[in-house]
C-alpha cells in the first residue's frame, strides 16, 4: 500500500499489526530494488514502512533541501498514520543520516537504530564540488562507468567492484538535480553543533574496506547514551551488503528485535 503524507510519498507494507520496521534509502536509489529481498524476508511478521526521499520518483515536483527537513516531514506523515513508535529504523548512506536525525528529533519513538554508512559531519568548503562530482559519478554509474579512483578507493571498491554493487541500487530515471539536492543535504549534514543524545540502541554496520566508514563512530558514540553496537563485514564495501546480501540485514534486524 502506498500513500501520501503531508509532503511525504510512504509505503506501508507486510503486516499491518506486527512491529514497525523503518526502511530508508539513500542518495539516488529506488526503496523497491534496493530493499526487494528485505521485503521478503519480513513482511510476513512486521509492518515495514518506507518513505521516498524528495526527488526519487518519476517526474519530481520537489527536492531535499535538508537531513533536517526530510525528517521532520517522514515524522510529519507517519504521525498522521497514528504511529508513534517504531521498533527498528534501518537507513544506508544518506538514510541512516536521516534516520539519526529522526532519533534526535524523538517526535516518533525509535527504539532501535540500524546504521549501515552516512554522514555525520559536513564537508564545509568541499560540499558543493564533492557533490557535484557525485551527481555526475552517480549518473555514469548507470550507464557502467567506474567512479573517480580516490572516491572508488574511500568507498571501498578499489577491486573495481563499484559499478556491479551500486547500479542495481541506483533510481534508474533519476535526475541530476535530484541527485544533486539530495547530495548536498547529505554532505551539509553535521551532528558535531547538535548537542544531542538519543534513547534508541544504536547498530552500526561497517565494510571492512570503506575508508571513512569507521571514522564517524566516536560522533554516534557521542549521541548514543546507550554502548554502540559495531557491526563490520571483512572485504565489503559502501551499500555492499545491501546490494549483495541483503539477507544478512534482515536476519541482523530481526536479531535487534528479538534482542530487545
Amino acid at each position: 500500500m502506498s500513500m501520501k503524507k503531508g509532503n511525504c510519498k510512504l509505503h506501508r507494507l507486510g503486516e499491518p499489526h506486527g512491529p514497525k520496521v523503518l526502511l530508508i534509502h539513500g542518495a539516488g536509489f529506488y526503496w523497491q530494488t534496493c530493499f526487494a529481498r528485505i521485503i521478503r524476508d519480513l513482511k510476513d511478521r512486521y509492518c515495514l514502512l518506507i518513505p521516498e526521499l524528495e526527488g526519487h520518483t518519476a517526474h519530481p515536483r520537489e527536492y531535499m533541501v535538508s537531513v533536517e527537513e526530510t525528517a521532520g516531514k517522514l515524522g510529519e506523515a507517519l504521525e498522521e498514520l497514528r504511529v508513534d513508535k517504531v521498533q527498528a529504523v534501518y537507513g544506508v548512506s544518506l538514510g541512516a543520516s536521516v534516520a539519526v536525525e529522526m532519533a534526535i528529533r524523538d517526535k516518533i519513538k525509535v527504539m532501535n537504530l540500524l546504521l549501515d554508512g552516512g554522514q555525520y559531519e559536513a564537508m564545509g568548503e568541499m560540499t558543493e564540488q564533492y557533490a557535484n562530482i557525485m551527481a555526475d559519478a552517480f549518473l555514469k554509474l548507470l550507464a557502467g562507468e567506474h567512479l573517480p579512483s580516490p572516491v572508488k578507493e574511500n568507498m571501498g571498491f578499489a577491486a573495481n567492484n563499484d559499478v556491479e554493487v551500486l547500479q542495481p541500487l541506483i533510481y534508474e530515471q533519476i535526475t541530476r538535480e535530484a541527485l544533486l539536492h539530495a547530495l548536498l543535504a547529505a554532505y551539509r549534514y553535521d551532528l558535531k553543533g547538535k548537542n544531542a543524545r538519543v534513547e534508541a540502541r544504536v547498530s552500526v554496520m561497517i565494510g571492512g574496506n570503506e575508508i571513512y566508514g569507521a571514522q564517524f563512530t566516536p560522533l554516534l558514540e557521542e549521541i548514543s547514551k546507550q554502548p554502540l553496537d559495531i557491526y563490520e563485514f571483512p572485504n565489503r564495501g559502501h551499500a555492499e551488503v545491501l546490494s549483495k546480501e541483503p539477507e544478512k540485514i534482515a536476519r541482523l534486524i530481526r536479531e535487534i528485535l528479538n534482542y530487545c
